[in-house]
């Protein structure tokens, strides 16, 4: 069943996506309809029934690594990163779980994460977004920074303090009070940006207190792998770009790839990115099976980050001046690169929680 779901992706792609991320990355923002269309085609919901949230970790790596090989990340980060999100949902109210996640997967809305604010990136004990209760709803107070989307989903799952102790809230993107601002960004610019801010805005509670921070844990696992698996993806493009230019490029007359130096530091990026698939891989399987760890995670996310950086840089540097310009795809990946060791939780904080597994 996997193989017949990456079929379907990659034909998604190269239909719907591959030929268009130029004129999107220029343009600021991927159109909304590829949710609806991505829907429709049963992608979102990991060719499963679109009713219930699919736990398949291999279908969703799957998804993740054929849309990165269309050439921009912020592609994947728009259309696969909704099974984060709906876990917190599905592990707050049962009513609204079977509202919200058909609409989902369906396409008919988009959902995102709202955690991060200016003061806050990963220390989630520092947010300063505050909830009030107010009948049977609550009412959000504070500012969210980075949010991908944040913009122009219906949607959105937010953190905010509770009576002392993390809050997880649901909040639409219409409500009253919410507003936002567009930020432009180093990377994944098909992908808006968006600060937000909450004043006095309806929630609703999904979960609060410690059940809402061991969910939130759990879900985070997922977000950090399917990192590491666009991080292993955008590698491979960028050192398949690097190979073919080096074919084809002639340096005294003779192809770069004939060049010792050139072509031991192809294989020496080769070989990591070999290493760093296979713990990827691994993590998946691991994922799978329930076994994943923080800590396993936290190294799939590294390795396979730090793996991309040494071969996104090496793909502008045997590109020459033709790796420097837009909109060439390995000057594309050089800058994405900087934004996937951020994001899910920046490489120091990935170290502390490998540490402590110690």
């Amino acid at each position: 069943m996997t193989e017949h779901y990456r079929d379907q992706v990659r034909a998604f792609v190269d239909q719907h996506v591959r030929p268009h991320v130029d004129g999107w990355e220029a343009g600021g923002a991927y159109p909304l309809e590829l949710h609806a269309l991505a829907g429709r085609e049963g992608l979102l919901a990991l060719g499963h029934p679109p009713g219930t949230l699919p736990e398949d970790a291999p279908a969703l790596a799957v998804l993740v690594e054929e849309l990165t090989r269309g050439g921009a990340q912020g592609i994947t980060m728009g259309l696969a990163s909704h099974f984060v999100s709906l876990g917190l949902v599905q592990g707050g109210d049962a009513r609204l779980a079977a509202e919200v996640i058909p609409a989902v997967l369906g396409g008919d809305q988009r959902i995102v994460l709202a955690l991060t604010e200016p003061q806050a990136g990963s220390d989630l004990r520092a947010l300063q977004c505050r909830a009030e209760p107010d009948g049977g709803l609550y009412r959000l107070t504070g500012e969210k920074a980075f949010i991908c989307n944040g913009g122009r989903a219906e949607l959105l799952v937010v953190g905010a303090v509770l009576e002392g102790a993390l809050g997880l809230f649901l909040v639409k993107g219409s409500a009253p009070g919410l507003s936002h601002a567009r930020r432009d960004c180093l990377g994944w610019r098909c992908l808006p940006l968006a600060s937000l801010r909450f004043e006095a805005a309806p929630a609703r509670l999904l979960l609060a207190g410690k059940q809402a921070s061991r969910l939130l844990q759990q879900c985070l696992l997922q977000e950090r792998l399917n990192l590491a698996v666009m991080a292993v993806g955008s590698a491979q493009l960028a050192q398949e770009a690097a190979v073919a230019h080096c074919r084809e490029r002639r340096v005294g007359g003779a192809p770069l790839l004939e060049k010792s130096a050139i072509r031991q530091r192809l294989a020496e990026r080769h070989a990591a990115l070999s290493v760093a698939r296979l713990y990827v891989d691994q993590a998946v399987r691991w994922r799978a099976s329930g076994q994943l760890t923080a800590a396993q995670a936290a190294i799939a996310k590294n390795v396979a980050v730090d793996t991309l950086e040494q071969v996104a840089r090496d793909a502008v540097q045997v590109h020459g001046a033709h790796g420097c310009v837009e909109p060439a795809l390995v000057e594309r990946i050089y800058r994405d690169a900087r934004l996937l060791a951020i994001g899910g939780g920046a490489r120091e904080v990935m170290l502390e929680i490998i540490g402590r597994a110690l």
